[in-house]
């Protein structure tokens, strides 16, 4: 999938432009990286547009956080409001769903505990 169609699955979910929904792929995909092993951000960067990978490379230890700490992240790096960043995300992983291969989806959903089907 190429950059500006990711960017339109985001803007027709959620009625952002294509900037903004840019800042919350990248506010979303660097709090992602925090939550998933180095190996895991490596796999899911490769499947996506080249524009989106560096967020995911940190090579930092995964932290262990919830959902509503996920979602406290994406709403400070992108200056959004909470309740309106917890549909926005879901809206990038609707994105990332369409993106990247179901194997990959699947291991990406597998380090995350179950909680976070709320904004899956």
């Amino acid at each position: 999938m190429k950059e500006h169609d990711f960017l339109s699955v985001i803007s027709d979910e959620t009625g952002l432009s294509h900037e903004e929904a840019e800042i919350l792929v990248v506010a979303t995909l660097e709090t992602l990286a925090e939550r998933l092993t180095p190996d895991e951000a490596d796999d899911l960067a490769s499947e996506l547009p080249e524009a989106f990978r560096e967020p995911l490379l940190t090579g930092g230890s995964p932290e262990d956080f919830g959902v509503e700490e996920f979602v406290e992240r994406v709403a400070r790096r992108s200056t959004g409001d909470v309740v309106d960043v917890r549909e926005d995300i879901h809206a990038v992983f609707s994105a990332l769903r369409l993106a990247v291969t179901p194997g990959e989806f699947d291991d990406v959903l597998a380090h995350l505990p179950g909680e976070y089907a709320q904004i899956l």
